[in-house]
Order: C-alpha cells, then structure tokens, then sequence
C-alpha cells in the first residue's frame, strides 16, 4: 500500500505519533511519503522548532499535494497540519483519493480549550461527508467530531464519515523501568517532561510542591517553552529545572513518580511514556487522562491546591505496584505495533 501523511512536521505529539506510524509501515513492506511545512513551503508562525506553531501555505500547495498524492491509495491528514487543510476539501484531491484524517488536537475547560474545539469543529465539518474515515487520538474528542458533524449519517449509508477512536502508543524497548538496584534513597522525585507553556500548568504544580511540608519531595522539571525563563527562576531547595533534555527514557528512569498538571490535553504520549517506564501517576482531569488511571496513578483537579493533595495521596500508596500496573497497561494494549495495525485496519476498510 502507498500512504502518504500530510502534517506539521514539529517537535512533540503529532510527529511523534506520524515517526512511529511510518516506522511500523515500512517494515511491513508498505511505502510512505511524507507531505510537511518544508516540502510545502509554508511560512510558519510560532517556534516552528516545538510547542505551538503553524504553518501558512502559498496558493500553489494544493498543486503540490496533488502531485505528490497521485500514485497514493491513502491520504492520511493529520490536524493541525497546515493551512491547505482548511482548502483541501474544495479540491479534486478529495473526490480522486481515499482520505482520512486523524485529530490530534488538544482541548479542554479554558479559553484555549474552546478556541481547540471551534477548530476542530471547523474541520470536521470539512471533511464531514469528503474523507472516508475520521480517527481521533481521543475519546473526547471523538465525541466533539460527532457531535459538529450530526447530520451528515454514519456507517455505510455513503454520506457520512465515521469517527474511530486509535490512540497514540508508545516504544516500550526505548521506554522502560530502572532496575531495582537503581532505585532513589533521596526522597520522593516526582518528575515532569513536556512544554514549558501556559495550557501546561506548571506553574501550579510548582506552587503544589513548595507548599508541601516534607522536605523529602523533589520535583524535576524537563522542557522547554514561551515559559521556560519564569519557570527557570523559580528554580530552588526543592524545584530543579532541566530545559530540554536529549535522553528522555533516562529522565523517565530517575523519577519515582510522573506528574501531568495540563489543562489541555488529547492523549499525552509524555503519559505513555512515563507508564512504559514503570512509574506510577498523577493527572489531571482533562483530555483522556482518566482512561489511563486503573489502579496505577491518582487523577486530581488542575488547581495547586488540587494538585498537593494529590501528592500527598500519592505518598501513602504503593508506588511500586502502580508503576508495575502502569507498564503492563502499554504493554497490553499501547504498543506502536498495535496501534499501527489498528490504522492499517482503518486503511483496509476504505481502500
């Protein structure tokens, strides 16, 4: 099979998830071509080396797409891409080549929240009735495409576009636990890696922690972001603040638990990883993290006082048996293999 993925080539989830896709599908002997902001030419607005950006496409994209597609049996468009996707579905390229989509985007309670769901509206309303299938990262998500695209039918009635739900997965050989003989004696180090970025939350986290009174909870920051120098100052006894950091799976290993403050989430990869590296957690409530919380974490509120509490809830549990339940839940059900067979399966249905 000739697939082509359309998406914004930039640090974080979405390339993440498109790497891991076209590994898995080259070694099973199908071709892949990538369609970027580089190829395109987009003129990108943000950091276009990670965090939020996008991409801004010149009128002869479109021309661009349809070349590099011609040969493909799949088009597979990954939102937020670049601002051709908002003109693809007014082209040819629609009615020639089987097209789905997969929604990555984030959303949530706050301003940010809803100004995601208003996009995703708008492209689901697209495509709605033109792509061949929707899959959403998200179970929420998924719920919005629904809902914005009522009307349109579902199933086989030819005038609808079905939404299936395929979560990101994670490298369990690159992620994995530390070996008991590395265990911490230093306390509890409770570990975040991801965007420096307000949606994030740090900030609240990092007030949670300097509000708790036991001297033997350390929190280690990793990433970087439009926040990274305010967050970076508030570095002290018991905050410490990384920036990027190049071995993430490393990282993972020197925490004893994985904290995700977000108010604005899909379906974290950094959530994944930290499971595959046997580390019990603590989320807030937003996006899908309440899917991953079975007997190997703690889901709290996205307020500091909300976020101490569950810290402190986390100390009188069985860290070790959370992080064991946390590896076998990706190794049961999160692997890039599966969720690539899953995609193919997606694939197969509407070639």
């Amino acid at each position: 099979m000739k697939i082509a993925f359309y998406h914004r080539s930039v640090c974080g989830g979405i390339k993440t998830h498109v790497d891991a896709l076209s590994y898995e599908f080259k070694r099973l002997g199908h071709e892949v071509k990538d369609i970027d902001q580089y190829s395109l030419g987009s003129y990108m607005l943000g950091n276009p080396s990670g965090g939020i950006s996008y991409g801004f496409d010149f009128g002869f994209s479109l021309k661009k797409i349809k070349r590099e597609v011609e040969d493909c049996d799949i088009l597979h468009i990954h939102h937020a891409a670049t601002s051709s996707e908002f003109f693809l579905p007014f082209s040819s390229i629609c009615s020639e080549l089987n097209i789905v989509n997969t929604f990555h985007i984030a959303a949530g309670d706050s301003l940010s929240g809803e100004l995601a769901k208003a996009l995703i509206g708008a492209l689901a309303s697209l495509y709605a009735g033109r792509s061949k299938k929707f899959i959403s990262v998200s179970e929420e998500i998924a719920a919005d495409i629904r809902r914005y695209t009522q009307g349109w039918g579902y199933g086989d009635n030819g005038n609808g576009t079905e939404t299936v739900v395929i979560p990101n997965g994670v490298d369990i050989n690159r992620f994995y636990p530390r070996a008991q003989e590395q265990e911490n004696d230093k306390g509890v180090c409770i570990g975040y890696l991801g965007r420096l970025s307000p949606e994030k939350n740090v900030i609240n986290m990092i007030k949670a922690v300097k509000a708790l009174e036991s001297d033997k909870i350390r929190l280690k920051i990793a990433g970087d972001g439009p926040l990274y120098d305010k967050i970076k100052k508030k570095e002290g006894e018991k905050i410490e603040v990384l920036g990027y950091v190049e071995d993430a799976p490393a990282f993972y290993r020197s925490l004893d638990v994985f904290l995700l403050p977000s108010k604005l989430e899909a379906q974290p990869i950094a959530l994944l990883e930290a499971m595959a590296s046997g580390l019990p957690i603590i989320t807030t409530d937003v996006g899908d993290n309440k899917y991953f919380v079975h007997g190997n974490g703690i889901l709290c509120g996205t307020t500091a006082k909300e976020i101490g509490a569950a810290i402190k809830e986390m100390l009188n549990e069985d860290m070790a048996k959370m992080g064991i339940e946390s590896r076998k839940i990706v190794e049961r059900d999160y692997t890039w293999d599966k969720i690539a067979k899953r995609t193919l399966d997606v694939y197969k249905s509407v070639v």
